[in-house]
């Protein structure tokens, strides 16, 4: 079974098994999460492959970024689920596991044949965990959902928007890995109950869910205003210098003097449509403005400076190679160079108590040695 170096024998998931059939992102990140505490996981494809494997650009075929990251540590096995073969292949396993995690719309599992209920008949302490767009129950349970459209739907683009005003989603898909985090918390504590012997458990994780709790204090907000979108802590946000962007930060009201000092504009500081955080929302267009044309006039890192030099968080905002060079990334090993199979990368690890997990398998990479191990018939 792959493993990497690190405290391994440490980890709190060593000896359990994990049947991860998801694909995509949130599924395979919650089971990469597993795989670095310590677990066994054994990654069941179709014979195509995860579509997740041609999602992006890829180094080698099949091997595209997210899949590179997101299979980490785990053993991949091809089944056509489809099939006679396939399906008795799954539920072995699935008799075997600790932890089964599938990320199909409700309701596709039961009709294979793998759903929660036939897995219970034979493991009654399996931990089932599925992963959808919206849910086990409700009108909208078996629609289809990508990260865009949860973005969309939980109205995480209408607090995000661009210089025009217009609603932009994120860089990165990330719901979907927040509802990973999400569903592997779920699963830590349905795999080890407080009391008694583990009893098989259906978890319900949702990214419609997912993506609410993590708007939880910008939703409360809406609510407490009546329904206004504010930013956060005016001016902070992005601004532009002469060079590059710059990001400013303002958490306590009582550094609004220090911004006013750094951009020599010490009469704002009295000014009373910038008196508070409220009056500088009702005021934002005006202030924005003005501050905008001020950053535009030296470089972002001369506006950091003085910023700093007046207790006040700002910093020019990087790429991914600004980050890699930064002494404290180096410094904390935050991206090794790892053998991701395919090729050898830095590597931003996860804050795990394994810092490397072995490399993401080809599809179907062990599937003659784990049907040899587990009496699997495939023909």
């Amino acid at each position: 079974m792959p493993r990497g170096s690190g405290m391994s024998d440490a980890l709190p998931l060593k000896g359990r098994l994990v049947l991860d059939l998801s694909q995509g992102i949130a599924g395979p990140s919650c089971g990469m999460a597993m795989a670095e505490l310590g677990a066994r996981v054994i990654k069941v494809e179709p014979p195509a492959g995860d579509w997740i494997r041609n999602l992006g650009v890829a180094a080698a075929p099949g091997a595209t970024g997210f899949s590179l990251y997101y299979n980490r540590g785990k053993e991949s096995l091809t089944l056509d689920l489809k099939s006679k073969a396939g399906l008795e292949a799954a539920l072995k396993l699935a008799a075997r596991a600790d932890l089964l995690i599938e990320s199909g719309r409700p309701g596709v599992t039961e009709k294979m044949g793998l759903g929660f209920e036939a897995v219970r008949a034979l493991n009654p302490g399996i931990v089932y965990l599925t992963i959808s767009g919206f849910g086990l129950v409700g009108p909208r349970r078996a629609e289809p959902m990508v990260d865009t459209y949860a973005q969309a739907f939980t109205g995480m683009m209408a607090i995000t928007r661009d210089a025009q005003g217009e609603p932009v989603r994120s860089g990165q898909p990330l719901i979907d890995a927040v509802t990973g985090l999400y569903a592997a918390q779920a699963a830590l504590a349905a795999l080890f109950p407080t009391q008694g012997p583990r009893e098989a458990r259906r978890l319900d994780v949702s990214l419609v869910q997912s993506a609410a709790a993590l708007m939880g204090p910008k939703l409360l907000e809406w609510e407490i205003t009546g329904g206004q979108v504010l930013s956060i802590n005016p001016p902070a946000g992005i601004y532009m210098a002469a060079d590059r962007h710059l990001a400013l930060t303002l958490v306590r009201e009582t550094e609004w003097a220090g911004i006013c000092r750094a951009l020599g504009r010490e009469a704002w500081i009295e000014d009373p449509r910038f008196a508070s955080f409220a009056l500088r929302n009702a005021n934002w267009d005006v202030l924005r403005a003005e501050m905008a044309a001020i950053f535009a006039t030296d470089t972002a890192d001369a506006w950091s400076a003085r910023l700093t030099a007046q207790g006040i968080l700002a910093r020019p905002v990087n790429d991914f190679s600004d980050w890699l060079a930064e002494a404290q990334v180096q410094a904390m090993n935050a991206a090794p160079v790892m053998d991701l199979g395919a090729v050898s990368l830095p590597t931003p690890r996860t804050p795990s108590r394994q810092p490397f997990a072995a490399p993401a398998p080809d599809a179907g990479a062990h599937t003659a040695r784990l049907s040899e191990e587990f009496g699997l018939v495939l023909d």
